[in-house]
């Protein structure tokens, strides 16, 4: 083979090298992001669970915040509402002023249960 094609090869095996090991340290650079985000946001996360655990609760369809906020601790007002809204969750005011809070989810459930009369 004369050297023209030796060279055309040595390019495109250089060119195929680079994109591989470019890939690679693509691939481990997400990847390494992926841990970082969830290392420095694990505590937001584990607040967003325990706020979905209290509001999936079989017997309260909805909860005050009060009620949400007591067991959390290092976060405002403002941060837990925040969370709040990102579990898809939605603020009502009763007559009394009070706040209370539901899922999006569970809207048909909390309309059933208020449209029941009291006995």
């Amino acid at each position: 083979m004369n050297s023209a094609v030796w060279a055309l090869i040595g390019v495109i095996v250089g060119t195929l090298g680079t994109g591989f090991i470019n890939w690679l340290l693509q691939k481990n650079q997400f990847q390494h992001n992926v841990n970082m985000y969830h290392l420095q946001n694990k505590s937001s996360e584990v607040v967003k669970q325990m706020l979905l655990d209290m509001l999936n609760h079989k017997s309260y369809v909805d909860r005050s915040f009060v009620t949400l906020k007591a067991p959390i601790g290092g976060y405002s007002d403002d941060e837990i509402r925040l969370m709040l809204h990102d579990i898809e969750a939605k603020k009502s005011v009763r007559e009394d002023g009070s706040e209370w809070w539901y899922l999006l989810s569970r809207r048909d459930e909390r309309n059933l249960n208020r449209q029941q009369p009291k006995s």
